[in-house]
């Protein structure tokens, strides 16, 4: 892909764990290569479709020194964040962050930390059964979005029968395709935080739920591990989550069966 490289761009500012740090300030470096498709910028001179760096470089400095952090990992991940959300076009974006005159008494040039991120296409699934379950369901996308996780398609809503043998309502559930940069972990992360916001208890496994918010894929990626499974181990089991699926996005291939959303569908549903 395309990219963009911003090197050495140097800023005052007053971060560090220690008090003189915060006080004195010192110099901070800032190299980053943003990728993203060039195309229309150099073909039709559309400067919306471009990076203004001379601009970007002022936000960097601005939110910069609007704050004061501990860590500078910190002050480059929220660099990091905050160009995503102003430059929706970035796909994918490298930054490093210099410290030279890093505070250690000894004969040390310079350290760094350096992020990198890269926006993905992810399926969460989304279900309801207390309270007013359609409205359940509309706030927790806002809070997707709120968290910088822009939705690309939702599925119609099903009202569907409770899956897992525990006798309760019936749910609204329905499926929706994200763009994010967060890794999948820290998205996970994210969704449990949002049900804990709206106020999800877990006390009875498959039991009545506020909200639920299920990971489905990641792109291709295949994970396990004790917090997550990618992808999802129930999809190929859950009819109401593959008609969602196959309602936005049918001819995804799911990463480790192999086949797309559309033929899981049909053979489930026989």
């Amino acid at each position: 892909m395309d990219q963009l490289q911003i090197k050495d761009l140097e800023i005052f500012a007053y971060h560090g764990l220690f008090p003189s740090e915060k006080e004195l300030g010192q110099k901070f470096v800032v190299s980053a290569i943003l990728s993203y498709d060039m195309t229309k910028a150099a073909t039709d001179l559309d400067l919306t479709t471009s990076v203004h760096y001379g601009e970007l470089c002022q936000l960097w400095t601005t939110w910069f020194q609007e704050s004061t952090e501990d860590l500078i990992e910190t002050v480059a991940y929220k660099l990091v964040e905050r160009t995503f959300e102003a430059y929706p076009l970035v796909q994918e974006m490298k930054l490093e962050l210099k410290k030279p005159w890093a505070p250690v008494h000894l004969p040390l040039d310079t350290c760094s930390v350096t992020i990198h991120r890269r926006k993905q296409r992810a399926f969460i699934a989304l279900g309801s059964n207390m309270g007013d379950k359609q409205a359940n369901l509309k706030q927790a996308i806002e809070k997707m979005r709120a968290r910088g996780i822009h939705i690309l398609k939702e599925s119609s809503v099903l009202a569907t029968e409770p899956w897992g043998g525990v006798e309760q309502d019936s749910f609204a559930n329905q499926v929706v395709e994200v763009e994010t940069w967060l890794p999948a972990p820290v998205l996970l992360e994210t969704l449990l935080a949002i049900e804990s916001e709206m106020g999800r208890v877990r006390e009875v496994h498959w039991g009545p739920r506020l909200i639920d918010l299920d990971l489905l894929f990641v792109e291709d990626q295949i994970l396990y591990t004790d917090d997550l499974i990618l992808p999802h181990p129930y999809i190929a089991e859950r009819l109401f989550v593959l008609e969602s699926l196959q309602e936005i996005a049918p001819h995804f291939i799911h990463p480790t069966l192999k086949q797309p959303i559309r033929n899981l569908y049909n053979a489930l549903k026989k």
